[in-house]
C-alpha cells in the first residue's frame, strides 16, 4: 500500500504540542482501492522535530523578506 502524508496538524495544550493529527491518502499497489483520512498520533516526539521545522521556516521567511522574493513560489 502506498501512503502519502498530506498534512500534519499539531495539537497544543498550554502552548505545548501534545499530539499530532496526520492527514493521509492511501492507495493499494494495483490502484483499485483509494483511501483518505486522518489519524491522531500521540507518540511522535522522536519522529518530528517541530522546533527544527519552525527554525527552518523562520530562516526561509527572513531570507525571502531580505531578498524581496516572497512571491517566488
Amino acid at each position: 500500500m502506498n501512503i502519502s502524508i498530506n498534512q500534519i496538524t499539531p495539537r497544543r495544550t498550554d502552548g505545548e504540542i501534545t499530539s499530532v493529527t496526520i492527514h493521509f491518502t492511501a492507495r493499494t499497489e494495483d490502484g483499485l482501492i483509494n483511501l483518505s483520512g486522518s489519524v491522531p498520533i500521540e507518540n511522535f516526539t522522536d519522529k518530528i522535530d517541530f522546533v527544527g521545522l519552525e527554525d527552518e521556516v523562520r530562516t526561509e521567511l527572513v531570507n525571502r523578506i531580505m531578498t524581496g522574493t516572497l512571491e517566488d513560489e
